[in-house]
């Protein structure tokens, strides 16, 4: 029986900025950093340097797969375009984000152009709270489409006429989803330097946060509130694998808070020493859950780095924006004590808060400079529709712009009381290049480039 061909879409803008749309919940982010020279030769080097895969695409690759349906990869939309013409595709999926809405419906409309036939599925976080903006797709997943596709038998007949709305549930169990299916083309190019060795692999251990952050966090507002969760032995299988089918040094894990079920950060290390795999690995986590005693067994276990949120130093600037900050002296100890065992910290800072003005921006600058980071990342406050946040700001009219490409982490989408969209986009340039052109910073960056 002949396979069909199926052609699996994440169209990115031809730009020299970083577009990664699996980050912020999958909303994706923009690296739009500024105008400057400076400016645009460090949006240049987080392209080049930081290259994510949508990870639910390649799940859906490996269940279309499994039902007997050839999948075809793209990232562009001149190349979707052609492989429409060539493969006699019937059926795309298409990664449908934020902050590139509209290049994904122009490809909508170009598909639809070529070949009127062809079934056209949209996925993702962005449109499974907003699916009216992509009215032009055959097919809108709402909800995780992991769950959808594996119990789909993979025909069209069996779809509800007329029905464009297709209700998935959450994963009860990250067990059930397939070794993702990537493209080698691509593969080779994933990457998270310099805080790990190249080409990385992108995999989670958990999805849900407990934490109260829904407020104006698309991750606990998009996954919910329950930890679901891939076995450690599990996860080791996921990992051996991937090596060997893709030539994977290291892997970065999608999870929005790594280690939050009980005993599992310890299963989890325990299962990787016994199993002898030997690969560095990277997480995303809040600093109150770490202590000496896991960061030990987990440096142990291949622990390269981490990603934690700091966000502002100011405690009354927290209280203000409903974040719950790390106690300070706890804070400095565990970044302290990761610098000293080879621990990379990569401290992410936010501009622009609620109650934000120069003064308190400029402070949470000089603390970024004082802590012991491999790396910093500074973002604009930015209110996500589908949040709390975006409700109370829109009831305030309080919204600048409704263009979906600006909600992109890099530019001040409502009206601050203290700071102009020109003052928080200055107060980033300055902490980037404060941060980044600094002789020891350049240092670690330039030994890791030589040694890679």
């Amino acid at each position: 029986m002949k396979k069909t061909n199926w052609l699996i879409c994440n169209p990115l803008p031809n730009t020299l900025t970083s577009c990664n749309k699996d980050l912020n919940g999958g909303y994706g982010t923009w690296d739009k950093i500024g105008n400057s020279l400076i400016s645009k030769f460090i949006a240049r080097s987080k392209k080049n340097n930081i290259k994510i895969p949508v990870l639910c695409l390649g799940y859906i690759s490996a269940i279309l797969e499994e039902k007997g349906i050839n999948c075809i990869y793209s990232e562009n939309i001149i190349d979707s375009k052609i492989k429409i013409q060539e493969k006699e595709i019937e059926g795309v999926v298409i990664y449908g984000s934020i902050v590139c809405c509209e290049l994904e419906n122009k490809l909508i409309s170009q598909i639809r152009e070529l070949d009127e036939n062809v079934k056209i599925f949209v996925v993702g976080t962005y449109p499974t709270k907003f699916p009216e903006n992509f009215k032009d797709a055959d097919y809108i997943v709402i909800g995780e489409p992991e769950e959808f596709f594996i119990k789909w038998s993979g025909k069209f007949k069996d779809l509800v006429e007329n029905d464009k709305y297709i209700f998935s549930e959450n994963l009860k169990n990250l067990d059930l989803l397939p070794i993702p299916i990537f493209t080698k083309t691509y593969s080779k190019k994933f990457s998270y330097s310099p805080m790990l060795s190249r080409p990385t692999g992108f995999i989670e251990a958990t999805r849900g946060c407990p934490y109260s952050c829904g407020y104006y966090c698309t991750y606990g507002e998009n996954q919910g509130k329950t930890i679901r969760s891939h076995s450690p032995k599990r996860l080791v299988k996921i990992m051996k694998e991937l090596i060997s089918n893709y030539g994977f040094r290291s892997f970065q894990f999608r999870d929005p808070v790594f280690g939050l079920k009980k005993g599992f950060i310890e299963e989890f290390c325990l299962a990787i020493i016994r199993s002898g795999l030997n690969c560095e690995w990277g997480m995303e986590t809040r600093v109150d859950l770490l202590d000496e005693e896991n960061l030990r067994l987990m440096k142990k276990a291949g622990l390269k780095s981490i990603n934690i949120g700091i966000e502002t130093p100011n405690l009354e600037i927290a209280a203000a924006n409903k974040r719950k900050i790390c106690p300070d002296d706890h804070q400095k100890k565990i970044i302290a004590f990761a610098f000293n065992n080879q621990i990379r910290i990569n401290a992410f800072y936010i501009m622009g808060l609620e109650e934000d003005n120069l003064d308190s921006c400029n402070e949470t600058i000089d603390y970024s400079l004082g802590l012991q980071t491999y790396m910093a990342r500074y973002s604009v406050c930015t209110p996500y529709p589908g949040t709390g946040y975006y409700d109370d700001l829109k009831k305030q009219d309080r919204l600048s712009t409704l263009d979906l490409s600006s909600f992109n982490q890099q530019e001040l989408v409502y009206k601050h009381k203290n700071l102009s969209p020109f003052m928080v986009k200055k107060l980033i340039q300055k902490a980037y290049i404060k941060y980044y052109f600094r002789p020891k910073v350049i240092l670690n960056i330039l030994k890791e480039k030589i040694k890679i």
